[in-house]
């Protein structure tokens, strides 16, 4: 089993790290951070932070070029995702043994993470990197475009279209057939209920 480098050390590269610990506790962890002077050596005094994309590279050649992103916002999310492929990293796809993934027709891109309690029902197509928080519901027929972003508890309803880099708020429904743009923001508890051009940010219930 290789090492697995995650990208970020903070706020949602402490979440990745327990979805990657579910399955695999015995796993090598490294993580990287280059923008947090005040961040330790050692995450939680066991895991190395590498500062450098040149000790990355190093990594990668010792110990196995896997890389996840621990990063939420799609547009820095698919940057730095983009950079650790260029210089040689493989994005692996996460999936938490505590989701719920149907065995029918679903489609998961490189490099998403599906954390806990997710739950994907059938005939489904998820993108690159796209970004499953705890408890997210994804029912049938659904496409999620690349990077994504995917709340705790949000719900997309059947035949549900979502262009890439969008961000779904927590417990935001998208109600059944609904297509959304790409860089769209549904605010935290919206209801969509009609389609959304792309790069529009909309909120309550029904969103606006």
């Amino acid at each position: 089993m290789s090492s697995l480098l995650i990208v970020g050390a903070k706020g949602f590269a402490k979440e990745l790290l327990v979805a990657v610990r579910e399955s695999q506790p015995t796993r090598q962890l490294v993580f990287f951070d280059d923008v947090s002077p005040d961040s330790p050596e050692m995450l939680f005094g066991l895991f190395p932070i590498l500062r450098s994309r040149e000790a990355v590279r190093e990594h990668f050649k010792s110990f196995g070029a896997n890389f996840a992103v621990g990063v939420g916002d799609p547009v820095i999310r698919e940057s730095l995702f983009r950079s650790f492929e260029e210089i040689g990293g493989q994005p692996e796809t996460i999936i938490s043994p505590t989701s719920l993934v149907g065995d029918f027709g679903n489609v998961i891109g490189s490099g998403t993470c599906v954390l806990s309690g997710a739950v994907i029902e059938s005939s489904n197509v998820i993108g690159t990197g796209v970004l499953l928080h705890v408890g997210s519901f994804v029912s049938h027929d659904v496409e999620i475009g690349d990077f994504c972003e995917i709340s705790p508890r949000a719900n997309l309803l059947g035949g549900v279209r979502i262009g890439k880099r969008c961000r779904i708020g927590t417990n935001a429904t998208i109600l059944p057939g609904r297509r959304l743009g790409d860089n769209v923001t549904v605010g935290a508890g919206a209801v969509v209920t009609r389609d959304i051009p792309s790069g529009l940010t909309v909120k309550g219930i029904p969103a606006k």
